[in-house]
């Protein structure tokens, strides 16, 4: 998810502490803030520092004289097959870079790995701002804008989708060797370990209590990590929960994507309802005359079913059945520059699309549906737990 949303799911579940509530009206406390704090502390760690001391072993670094695609997928390519020689357990990492153009002007360019092709495709784009919004006309002739070098052995993309790189530091790829012999791509593979586990989380909790003597400061500090963690949990890449007993990062639900707009919309939303019922139902310690008397006479679940579920259900429906119309179209957008450089036709294109996707689902299969149910299931217990004790501590 993105950042605003961790640092205010953090900021919601420091709410239920009542000491904090109540030390944040009578004697203006800032404590509570560090719920948001540590909700967005496992992603600052992540792209803040831990990314620094990631060793690599090559890197894409474009001439900005010579945008050289083809250089940049036969370099990957390399990556991929030198990692076919290694051991299983071994892995290789490649640091990709972005060209900046000017203050706020930056080169794109795609990897794409065809695995059905067992090749790396790589595109150059149009000119992109900091923002990503495109520089019409700016694109590289199409004798210079795509290169394409094969790999051996079998790839294992979980990632699923071309990685576009623009601002910014680019993205990095671990390339590991795994005991089938397949090749697998870890994408970002500093990303989620030691900074998104439950081990660090117990430590900075345990550090807080020590520091301040006050037990609710290391339970909001553990409750607004662990739900950084859960809100993870949901997506692709999942986390590292007990590094390091855990060397790998465990796979993700598959039930939501973290950029997409939706869903940070929909938790963000919620968050802010859940604070505005907590502000009210601690009101009545301290201002008993302000507190909003139609919330409390709904009741959490009530409130919950009416002011999230219910108009948020609508709007989802909305939302994702202008989504499914679209889908098609979209994907032949992003794809079919990508097949066309191998020479496939417009209908041929299309189809790899489709192809991509079973090849995809037969290598890595998604997470059943008891374990789906039991992630979602383990959120409600949080939320309960957070009801039932919450006006306690």
């Amino acid at each position: 998810m993105r950042g605003l949303t961790h640092f205010m799911m953090g900021m919601m579940v420091a709410t239920f502490f009542k000491s904090l509530m109540v030390g944040a009206a009578m004697q203006d406390s800032l404590l509570i803030i560090l719920g948001g704090v540590f909700g967005l502390l496992p992603d600052t760690l992540d792209f803040k520092f831990l990314v620094y001391v990631e060793p690599q072993d090559a890197v894409i670094d474009p001439d900005p004289h010579n945008m050289n695609p083809q250089d940049i997928a036969e370099k990957i390519a390399a990556e991929i097959n030198h990692t076919d020689q290694m051991e299983p357990g071994k892995m290789r990492r490649l640091q990709t870079h972005t060209l900046k153009l000017g203050p706020d002007l930056w080169q794109s360019y795609s990897i794409n790995f065809n695995k059905a092709k067992r090749q790396v495709e790589v595109k150059v784009g149009p000119h992109v701002t900091m923002s990503g919004m495109p520089a019409f006309g700016t694109e590289p002739p199409t004798d210079k804008a795509f290169g394409v070098a094969r790999y051996n052995p079998k790839l294992i993309d979980v990632y699923g989708r071309a990685t576009e790189v623009k601002g910014f530091s680019g993205p990095s790829f671990g390339f590991l060797k795994r005991k089938d012999g397949a090749v697998e791509v870890v994408f970002i593979p500093f990303h989620r370990r030691s900074g998104h586990s439950m081990t660090m989380g117990f430590v900075f909790a345990l550090i807080g209590w020590l520091l301040t003597g006050v037990w609710q400061v290391g339970g909001v500090i553990l409750a607004g990590w662990t739900m950084h963690i859960a809100l993870d949990s949901f997506g692709h890449l999942g986390n590292n929960l007990f590094w390091p007993v855990m060397k790998q990062r465990t796979s993700g639900l598959y039930l939501v994507s973290a950029s997409n707009p939706y869903w940070n919309a929909f938790a963000i939303y919620s968050c802010i309802a859940l604070i505005f019922w907590n502000m009210n139902m601690y009101n009545a310690s301290v201002s008993p005359a302000y507190t909003v008397a139609w919330m409390t006479s709904l009741g959490p679940a009530l409130y919950i079913l009416s002011v999230i579920l219910i108009p948020w259900s609508i709007l989802g429906a909305i939302y994702f059945t202008y989504r499914k119309k679209t889908k098609g179209q979209r994907s032949y957008e992003l794809f079919a520059s990508t097949t066309e450089v191998a020479g496939a036709a417009e209908p041929e294109s299309a189809g790899i699309v489709e192809q991509e996707h079973y090849y995809e689902v037969d290598e890595k299969q998604k997470p059943s549906m008891f374990w789906r149910a039991l992630g979602i299931g383990i959120l409600i217990v949080i939320m309960v737990i957070l009801f039932a004790y919450g006006p306690t501590w």
